[in-house]
């Protein structure tokens, strides 16, 4: 896409590095992310106008992974993003590899907690893409790693960290309006997207995800309380961890 997300290439031959074949993932978000983290390091260390323009290529395609939920005929929440988009004109990717009969198989034989839903792809509002649903906790990971990057060491007009304010109020502010989960357009929590104490504290199916979720949660807050200025991001995380033990699981 005119995005330019970051993933791995296949080659057709060894060694062939002009005839590659390109491909989605679950973590076109996560890996578009660390690549962007990368480019504000490098703009920050040398002032390369180069690295500077790809690291707002990033915020571009990384925001777009939040825009491009909204409307269509399944509508996220806003504040969702998309693990990765594919152009319409390839063909509908809900059609052979990514069904419930999939979803159900998957579910009795790896996952019992394994989603099943329809479409795992819903389409744009303008038509021009599919969207892919059932978004991670680590695509999250890399969205709030970068924002606070490319809001510290990148964006320098008023306009520049505006976008990356409102942009990053609406994901945060999904997360908190949804009690520290992550609804998809299903009205329903992606497989991974759980943050909330109900779940990491109480459910013995969270358990191994503790520590881990716990620290994610209160960094998104972190992140989004230095970018925005908010309260009620610097409020979330302190019931977190005063009333919840947010501190000690991490």
């Amino acid at each position: 896409t005119e995005y330019g997300y970051v993933l791995g290439v296949g080659l057709r031959s060894p060694g062939a590095k002009d005839d590659f074949v390109q491909s989605d993932s679950d973590n076109d978000g996560l890996w578009t992310a660390m690549y962007g983290a990368g480019q504000c390091y490098a703009f920050a260390a040398t002032g390369d106008p180069k690295a500077r323009e790809r690291a707002i290529a990033s915020f571009r395609a990384l925001k777009f992974l939040g825009t491009v939920t909204q409307g269509g005929p399944n509508p996220a929440p806003p504040g969702f993003v998309a693990r990765t988009v594919l152009p319409a004109s390839a063909g509908d990717p809900n059609a052979q590899h990514y069904t419930p009969e999939r979803d159900r198989e998957f579910q009795a034989k790896r996952d019992g907690l394994w989603k099943i839903m329809s479409p795992r792809w819903p389409k744009s509002a303008d038509g021009k893409w599919y969207w892919k649903a059932d978004t991670s906790s680590d695509e999250l990971d890399g969205h709030f790693f970068f924002y606070a990057l490319y809001y510290d060491l990148v964006a320098r007009t008023e306009a520049e960290k505006k976008e990356v304010r409102e942009h990053v109020a609406g994901l945060a502010g999904h997360l908190v309006d949804h009690g520290f989960q992550f609804v998809d357009h299903d009205g329903k929590v992606t497989r991974w997207g759980v943050f909330n104490p109900e779940k990491l504290n109480h459910d013995r199916n969270w358990w191994e995800e503790r520590g881990l979720n716990s620290l994610s949660i209160l960094s998104y807050l972190k992140t989004a309380s230095h970018i925005t200025g908010e309260a009620r991001f610097a409020e979330a995380a302190r019931t977190l961890i005063e009333k919840h033990g947010y501190s000690q699981n991490a």
